[in-house]
């Protein structure tokens, strides 16, 4: 399991510089076919980083629910996010995404939080 392990700048200051991780997810997503995946029990806190096809729009939900793709064109309330970054989660949280898109890839780096 990778844990999260910051590195310093050549300044000497902190720096988002993790190892790569040993924990990742990696799917082709296809218009409206929603895939998810549970967050592991082995340590309690993670952080979850996203690498998205250039130009993806995936929509991705750690509520618990299942993430959906927005309709109509007006503003409503979500539990969703469009392509996020880094999020801090717990063991056993839902990661669910979602695309539009006809088809684009999608990869997930967990991070165990020592």
């Amino acid at each position: 399991m990778t844990q999260l392990n910051f590195a310093r700048d050549i300044q000497g200051m902190n720096a988002y510089a993790p190892a790569p991780s040993d924990l990742k997810y990696s799917a082709t997503l296809t218009n409206g076919n929603e895939t998810h995946i549970t967050v592991p029990s082995t340590y309690e806190n993670w952080i979850a980083a996203f690498a998205y096809q250039p130009g993806a729009t995936i929509w991705v939900d750690f509520s618990g629910a299942t993430s959906a793709v927005p309709a109509g064109n007006t503003l409503a309330s979500t539990t969703a996010e469009l392509n996020p970054g880094q999020r801090k989660l717990k063991a056993g949280d839902k990661i669910s995404v979602i695309t539009a898109d006809a088809s684009v890839d999608l990869g997930v780096s967990l991070y165990a939080i020592p």
